[in-house]
């Protein structure tokens, strides 16, 4: 009688698999099909379902199963955009698409994508996103993030003066920015009230920002 080959159970892959070796029963049954060798060595290349068959025996003796690879395409995913932003801007929540995947590199203090920039410091940061969809395939996506330093402002030297209605002008460095506070306008032009009220001691701020939209 012959033997009933039997090329085992329908089975899924991601399409990134790569090579798998299929076993039917009996052993030494010659298998065919598209993308399969005789031996039996499968390689995943296409999204889609695969009909595979294993032959056993020969003449009237021969005998013959199929089975059927779904193959899963990889899932689509996107980490977003790549951005900048400053040193001291707090800790950023990063959204990749779709929701449900991990978060890793360089600044990111949990796998739910809190990106921190002072934890990753100035320079540019690859940070990657992954998700496993219901048929546990895989896939990755990045983007990058630039960390901007500060720059570094300069407010002068502190200034005694008499309390009199003469106004001076401060100077930040770099240029360009803004003064605030106490009978100062924001173009760094101070005047003593020239009353009591005008003596003290007076802290005066010069704010500065960049061509990164960073502000020291």
């Amino acid at each position: 009688n012959p033997t009933n080959a039997d090329a085992g159970p329908d089975f899924q892959v991601c399409v990134d698999t790569g090579s798998i070796q299929l076993t039917g029963t009996p052993a030494n049954g010659t298998w065919s099909g598209t993308g399969i060798s005789p031996a039996g060595l499968y390689n995943v290349t296409t999204p889609g379902v695969i009909t595979l068959n294993y032959s056993f025996g020969s003449g009237n003796c021969l005998t013959d199963d199929d089975v059927d690879v779904t193959v899963n395409p990889l899932p689509v995913v996107d980490a977003g955009s790549d951005f900048s932003v400053c040193i001291d801007a707090g800790v950023q929540s990063l959204t990749g698409n779709p929701s449900g995947g991990t978060w890793s590199g360089n600044g990111v203090t949990n796998s739910l994508g809190d990106f921190d920039p002072s934890v990753a410091g100035v320079g540019s940061h690859t940070i990657y996103y992954d998700y496993t969809d219901a048929n546990s395939c895989d896939n990755i996506d990045s983007l990058v993030v630039t960390v901007n330093d500060l720059p570094v402002v300069n407010a002068g030297n502190d200034t005694t003066l008499c309390n009199q209605a003469i106004s001076i002008t401060l100077s930040g460095i770099p240029s360009g920015g803004v003064w605030t506070g106490t009978n100062i306008n924001n173009n760094g032009e101070f005047t003593p009230s020239g009353t009591p009220s005008g003596i003290g001691l007076f802290e005066n701020i010069y704010a500065y920002t960049d061509a990164n939209n960073c502000v020291n």
